[in-house]
């Protein structure tokens, strides 16, 4: 009989003290929540504009023109996200250039949306489609950057 009772203590002390630790877990986290996931973080800083950053959207041409649904867009200086958005089966990409060189742009994509962020300071840059002869067809646009 005295084999029996200091195992069933033994036991009812291992579970006692495994709730107590899940117990304190809990009390650590309590008040805290937990980040939202990545995108979440960078549609709420584009759509909030606080924290540094604005998201500009600038299509392709939905039908397969080689053009943007946009001829300019503004952006304010500093950090900007433009999301990129082509529906078309026609692949497209969308890239900054000011005098000449590229600062920024996504990557070349069909039927589907990029993003590209680019550091921009105030001035005139040309917005473009470097696949092909799609610029050289038109496919460019003017960007204020105030």
């Amino acid at each position: 009989m005295r084999s029996r009772t200091p195992v069933a203590l033994v036991a009812a002390l291992v579970l006692a003290a495994g709730g107590l630790a899940a117990c304190g877990d809990d009390d650590e986290d309590t008040g805290a929540s937990p980040p939202p996931p990545a995108a979440a973080q960078t549609e709420t800083t584009g759509a909030a504009g606080g924290g540094g950053g604005e998201t500009v959207e600038v299509a392709a041409d939905p039908g397969g023109a080689l053009a943007f649904q946009q001829d300019s867009l503004t952006a304010p200086a500093g950090s900007v996200t433009f999301e990129f958005t082509n529906q078309a089966n026609i692949p497209h990409d969308f890239k900054v250039e000011k005098d000449g060189e590229d600062v920024g742009g996504t990557e070349v994509v069909t039927g589907d949306t990029a993003e590209a962020t680019v550091e921009l300071e105030a001035g005139e840059y040309t917005f473009y489609c470097s696949v092909g002869e799609h610029r050289q067809e038109g496919m460019e646009g003017e960007l204020t950057v105030e």
